[in-house]
């Protein structure tokens, strides 16, 4: 009796892999990208992760660069707090005399000064954003100004301002006294950088990265600065120039945008832009 025959024909397996090859070649040239590049979202997406971990860390700082008071806290003079939630009346505060704070927060004054267990507070204006300086106006001790270079001022003697802008220094704690005439009227002692140009300072230069800035009490931070500079508005539409010192809106808004360092994994082009707005 005759077997009947199995499997296939030379022929026939020929035919199938020709076609399977030709199947093969159609579904790469329609899923290849989609198959070599299906990693790229995930890639993009922990990208985003990091810088979004890296800005909150600098923003922390920089919402940190006033204090706000606590309890059994060691502070120095010339010292500016803001009290707690509990007790906020839009006024902030320099000590006066060094010491360690209560244990519970004193009622603040709304002129004058407060003693707060070995400290001594004394008022010291709205919170910030904080004036700049005018022309022919009153000012009383301990009131802290903002220039146009990029420093702070305190009040050290009260008077009235004179009629045209002093020679401020940027060297902390050195003064300068204002004249009306002849006559000296308000000194003011420099306090160094105002809080933004502070951050724009340990942000870093434009075009650099870094690999050892220290921010929120991390000091191993790594990026790469894109923007790093100070801006202003005409209308709704941002400037096509940077405002440097010298200009009304300088020190008020800062544009940062960081990317990844070049030692990051995964390495993307991915950026992360934040406007850091003087308070």
């Amino acid at each position: 009796m005759k077997l009947p025959n199995k499997g296939f024909t030379l022929i026939e397996v020929i035919i199938t892999l020709v076609l399977a090859g030709i199947v093969a070649a159609m579904l790469f040239s329609y899923f290849g990208s989609s198959i070599i590049q299906s990693s790229t979202p995930v890639s993009r997406l922990k990208a985003v992760g990091k810088l979004n971990a890296i800005m909150e860390k600098i923003t922390s700082d920089y919402n940190n660069s006033y204090a706000i008071w606590s309890p059994n806290t060691t502070y120095t003079v010339d010292t500016i707090i803001l009290p707690t939630k509990w007790r906020k009346n839009w006024y902030q505060y320099i000590c006066m005399q060094a010491g360690t704070s209560g244990s519970m927060e004193p009622a603040w004054p709304t002129s004058g000064a407060v003693e707060d267990g070995s400290v001594r507070w004394e008022y010291s204006g709205t919170q910030p954003p904080l004036k700049s300086w005018v022309e022919d106006t009153d000012y009383t001790i301990n009131a802290v100004i903002y220039s146009r270079n990029g420093y702070q001022y305190k009040c050290i003697v009260a008077g009235r301002s004179g009629y045209t802008e002093p020679a401020w220094p940027t060297t902390i704690d050195a003064t300068v006294t204002e004249t009306r005439g002849s006559t000296s009227t308000v000194a003011w002692k420099c306090r160094g950088l105002q809080p933004l140009l502070a951050l724009q300072t340990r942000i870093g230069n434009e075009g650099s990265e870094y690999s050892n800035k220290t921010f929120g009490g991390d000091n191993q931070v790594k990026y790469r600065v894109i923007y790093n500079r100070f801006i202003t508005f005409a209308g709704n539409t941002e400037r096509s120039t940077a405002v440097v010192a010298g200009e009304a809106d300088y020190g008020k808004y800062l544009k940062v945008t960081i990317g990844l360092h070049s030692t990051a994994s995964p390495r993307t082009d991915e950026t992360l832009t934040t406007l850091f707005v003087r308070r």
